[in-house]
């Protein structure tokens, strides 16, 4: 019995040797037909996984803006400090600001906050501070006048609406001549947020702010600016504009009111969506004042009166004019004893002259009245209701009608609304309830005209394209290659991986058992012709192995009926 020779493998580098018998498994694993069934398969999912990591790696992270509205420098200088610090930063090419990634912005964050990024607007404190020692009036003026424009700055900032505010003031130097003297002005720029306005309100507030803070500055003196380089200010020192926009916001103010009211009392009944209502309100603003005296000539007190009363009485005169010896002498009345006296001569008439005067003081009643109507006062009221009317109903013949809305349910509604508004015919008010189908608004979609998209959308489709190259021009022909026997052409291949069997047509009616039984002939006359005696022995060891890898149990019986016949004998 020939022995055949051993192969020795070099000892000197066991890591190659094991490295060969790794290579050898691996081979022979696979040669193995299940691998080789799944090998299309295993193929596939690896270039998947492949094609979905470079997905994953190529794919731009999303990004978030750190400080919106930051200055060219500040930008810059935001820029440097995240390069230096290892994080990477960009700038969008739309809006210009800097944006990191998602996964690093608080990082970026605390990073610019621990060297100070981006430089906050300094307060009045620091600037007062870093004034020096000796410096001229007018170096001091200088710094009070910019503590002031920055404090006035930060109070602006606050307000939502305002991103960045400066302040400008215009103070003129005191002197001690009146006429010579100017009034302070200021001017305010505002930098507002994105998608942000100001309502006219903010801006009379920020007006108002800014006057109140200079001593002798006027409202008028105070000018704002937005970034778009719109006067935001005009017609704050136009009294009668401001008095025009105060009365037109009243009048808004008294028809959303009626019109809540309305809505709130007939919503119930008509449902959500059902109902429309308008409310005009006439509102006469016209100012006066009616000034009324009235005297009262029955109303009267006495507050003082003097009387004179004057009477003279002289005898008449006899004799000769001037003569004191015609003067007669005057009477004696001379009354005797014990008897009546005598009769007295009657005396001659004496002239009398008599004079009355009285004066009465009286205070008459008199009314003073001052009257000034209302200034704000409602003319007319208007209301117009629309409800949705009732679904059309179709007639047996084929003809629709609107259903018109209940009288009843009309007058419902019309005396609610009156009491609502308040209803005055005599004011000439008036309501209009109508009931009429609704038009569903069609949902329109502007396309967007935004092409930020494009660059990624591109980078995807290019990636795309690479998988599906290297999967149509690598793994395919690979796997076709893998498909055919490497020894035989691909006509030859045979379904049972046998060299030479020649494929096994189905006729037609033939069963699955007919099939398998015509194969099973054709195998037997093809192991019968390789070990014949004609056919080498690599033939002869290449169809027992392929017998074996398919068919074990009938060679695991070989064997032991091979075993028991040599065992059987040496038991005897």
């Amino acid at each position: 019995m020939a022995l055949s020779p051993v192969t020795q493998t070099p000892s000197g580098n066991p890591l190659v040797a094991q490295a060969r018998g790794v290579l050898s498994n691996v081979l022979r694993m696979g040669d193995q037909p299940a691998v080789r069934r799944a090998l299309p398969a295993m193929l596939i999912l690896s270039v998947a996984v492949l094609g979905l990591a470079a997905f994953v790696l190529l794919r731009q992270p999303s990004t978030m803006t750190l400080y919106p509205g930051l200055a060219e420098a500040d930008k810059a200088r935001v820029m440097e400090a995240l390069t230096a610090a290892g994080i990477t930063a960009s700038v969008d090419s739309m809006t210009g600001e800097v944006e990191v990634a998602t996964a690093e912005y608080h990082k970026a964050r605390m990073e610019l906050a621990s060297k100070g990024l981006p430089s906050s607007m300094p307060d009045a404190d620091t600037v007062l501070g870093e004034l020096p020692m000796g410096a001229s009036k007018s170096v001091e003026g200088a710094r009070l006048r910019q503590a002031q424009e920055l404090e006035l700055a930060r109070s602006i900032t606050e307000i939502s609406a305002v991103a960045i505010a400066r302040v400008h003031l215009a103070l003129p130097e005191k002197t001690a001549f009146l006429r010579d003297s100017q009034p302070p002005r200021a001017s305010v720029f505002l930098q507002l947020a994105p998608g942000r306005a100001l309502e006219a309100s903010q801006v009379e507030a920020i007006v108002n702010l800014v006057s109140s803070s200079i001593p002798g500055m006027a409202r008028g003196d105070v000018t704002v600016v937005d970034q778009m380089g719109r006067l935001l200010s005009r017609g704050s020192d136009d009294p009668m504009a401001m008095v025009s926009d105060r009365q037109l916001q009243h009048r808004i103010e008294m028809e959303r009111l009626y019109k809540q009211r309305i809505e709130a009392l007939l919503t119930p009944i008509t449902g959500p969506g059902n109902l429309s209502v308008q409310v005009t309100v006439d509102m006469d603003f016209t100012q006066s004042q009616i000034t009324e005296e009235k005297v009262d000539p029955q109303g009267r007190a006495l507050l003082s009166e003097e009387e004179t009363s004057t009477e003279n009485s002289e005898p008449p005169a006899r004799g000769v004019p001037g003569a004191v010896s015609n003067t007669p002498p005057v009477q004696a009345n001379v009354a005797p004893v014990g008897g009546a006296a005598p009769a007295a001569t009657a005396a001659p008439q004496t002239a009398t002259n008599r004079s009355q005067a009285a004066t009465r003081n009286y205070e008459v009643s008199k009314t003073v009245s001052t009257t000034q109507p209302q200034t704000a006062k409602i003319t007319r009221i208007s209301a117009a209701i629309l409800l949705r009317a009732a679904p059309t109903v179709t007639a047996a013949d084929g003809t629709t009608t609107q259903p018109a809305l209940p009288p009843d349910l009309k007058a419902d509604l019309e005396k609610l609304t009156q009491n609502a508004i308040g209803f005055d015919i005599d004011r000439g008010d008036s309501i209009i309830i109508a009931a009429q189908p609704f038009v569903e608004e069609a949902q329109m979609v502007e396309a967007g005209t935004d092409l930020t998209w494009l660059p990624e959308a591109t980078k995807q489709l290019v990636l795309l394209a690479g998988i599906a190259i290297v999967a149509l021009g690598i793994v395919r022909p690979l796997l076709g290659r893998i498909s055919t026997t490497p020894d035989a052409p691909a006509s030859q291949a045979t379904p049972m991986g046998y060299a030479g069997l020649p494929g096994v047509e189905v006729g037609e009616g033939e069963s699955l058992d007919d099939v398998q039984a015509r194969l099973e002939a054709r195998r037997a006359k093809l192991a019968s012709a390789a070990l014949g005696a004609n056919v080498a022995r690599e033939d002869k060891f290449a169809v027992l192995r392929q017998i074996a890898q398919e068919d074990p149990a009938r060679i695991a019986s070989v064997l032991q009926r091979m075993m028991k016949d040599e065992i059987d004998p040496s038991a005897g």
